[in-house]
């Protein structure tokens, strides 16, 4: 067990009150899914079992049209809440967002197949272990709760397929598996691991990099889930390339897309990252994701990579369109590429002016709820005008990488205060351009030297003539 997942086993005991609860029982929910006019009678929720292989509970969407005079698929679709909390029911909650509301729902409606979606959590405690998008540091987790959340998910799609079967549907043996962003990488390691228990997968937002099924490139290794060169260790056997060959694929990322999980901790360790970027690339767009193409398509004969034009790190409605197409095509024994919805190509843009408009500090009321509430003591909110609608939140990360984030709060008969990008915590946006502001934390040593109540000029001093912070007439800072 490596350092890392060490951290998890602590949670053992923070988790078992919650949802380490006694067994439900099933029949009766699964009954309950057909009363009628269902609202959220269609979802049945069940509680972990923990003497059944699953210690997460997990919710069962049955949409009322699926007809059980005909052989269904399962549709998985793995939760990601986002971020890291130890809090569960943020996680539980996100999970049944996903089921009521979002796009494994409209899946399985009109694929009118039933969906599972598991709760499973993504600690703050030990957040090494990005257990979303089942990295490596998750698959070595050798005890308590979080032990091998794949073989979790194995068990919970045996419950749910005894279940459906016990109230008369015909239920296949492979299932359908989709994920974006963070449940992509775990839908595509998951096939990986249990090519055998997939008929068919689709991932979006792999942030350029799905698991490759090859061992070695420019003279590197690469361990799972970079390539296969180790992947026995979590299967307790070789690469089984006949399987895994067998499984179609539909992988699919937006040319706009820029979340790139390379520099994130959490999401590869420093020696992974390293191996990417010496035996792959080290930009994401489009270096890292053309390589991951060729491979595919010289090693996956079932494989269909897809680049849509326009698009950043979303899925669109006619996306979805796609996929349900891939899953009906993809139902039966012969492989099917479907012709994926053509987007009119949009050309990548960046940043390079910028202007604060306005700072705002814990509690002001001119600030979206969501925002207020999560802003806390010496952390200031430098809202910024400029937003490039066909780009995500990123855009906001790489205009501070290329322009720096260096200012002087200046008043007069009070020393200056140095603002650098140690204070700076990230950016926060709404993503459509209603609001957006990059996020400034004081020490509390600045905070100490800030006069209460004296309102202090923002200076930018820019690095670069290329990329220029503007700061608007009339804006300061003010310690409340």
């Amino acid at each position: 067990m490596s350092e890392r997942s060490k951290y998890l086993i602590l949670l053992l005991f923070l988790l078992t009150p919650a949802y380490l609860s006694a067994e439900v029982a099933q029949e009766t929910a699964v009954k309950k899914a057909y009363e009628p006019n269902p609202s959220d009678s269609d979802i049945i929720e069940v509680t972990a079992s923990p003497s059944e292989g699953f210690c997460f509970p997990f919710f069962l969407f049955i949409p009322d049209k699926v007809d059980k005079s005909q052989k269904v698929r399962l549709l998985v679709e793995t939760n990601n809440t986002g971020t890291a909390t130890d809090d569960f029911d943020v996680h539980r909650q996100k999970a049944l967002d996903l089921v009521k509301r979002s796009h494994p729902n409209r899946l399985a409606r009109r694929l009118q197949i039933p969906l599972l979606v598991p709760a499973f959590p993504r600690p703050k405690t030990g957040w090494q272990a990005y257990t979303h998008s089942l990295d490596r540091d998750t698959l070595e987790i050798d005890e308590g709760p979080l032990k091998r959340l794949d073989l979790q998910l194995v068990a919970m799609i045996d419950h749910a397929s005894a279940l459906l079967r016990k109230e008369g549907f015909a239920v296949e043996g492979r299932i359908f598996m989709h994920g974006f962003s963070a449940s992509a990488k775990f839908c595509n390691r998951f096939a990986f691991l249990h090519p055998k228990r997939v008929k068919a997968a689709a991932m979006g937002g792999v942030n350029g990099l799905p698991t490759l099924p090859i061992s070695t490139r420019n003279g590197h290794t690469l361990p799972f889930p970079i390539g296969i060169a180790d992947i026995e260790l979590f299967t307790g056997r070789p690469y089984d390339a006949e399987a895994h060959g067998g499984v179609a694929q539909y992988v699919y990322m937006g040319y706009l897309d820029r979340n790139d999980t390379l520099a994130s901790r959490d999401a590869w360790s420093d020696d992974e990252a390293d191996i990417i970027k010496a035996a792959l690339a080290e930009k994401m767009m489009p270096d890292r994701w053309e390589i991951a193409q060729a491979v595919y398509h010289d090693r996956l004969p079932r494989a269909q990579c897809v680049t849509y034009n326009g698009t950043g790190h979303e899925i669109k409605k006619d996306m979805i369109d796609d996929l349900v197409k891939f899953f009906r095509a993809n139902s039966h024994d012969a492989y099917v590429a479907i012709e994926p919805h053509a987007y009119p190509f949009v050309e990548r843009q960046e940043l390079r002016e910028v202007h604060i408009v306005a700072i705002h500090d814990k509690g002001d009321e001119q600030l979206p709820e969501f925002v207020r509430k999560n802003t806390g003591e010496g952390v200031f909110l430098l809202r910024v005008k400029e937003w490039i609608p066909t780009q995500n939140y990123k855009q906001l990360d790489e205009f501070v990488a290329k322009a720096g984030f260096n200012f002087r709060l200046r008043a007069e008969g009070h020393p200056d205060i140095l603002i650098t990008r140690a204070n700076w915590r990230g950016n926060i946006s709404m993503g459509n351009g209603e609001f957006q502001a990059q996020c400034l934390v004081l020490s509390e040593d600045q905070l100490s030297s800030l006069a209460q109540g004296v309102s202090y000029w923002l200076h930018p001093e820019n690095e670069s003539g290329d990329y220029v912070w503007i700061v608007e007439e009339g804006v300061t800072l003010t310690r409340p």
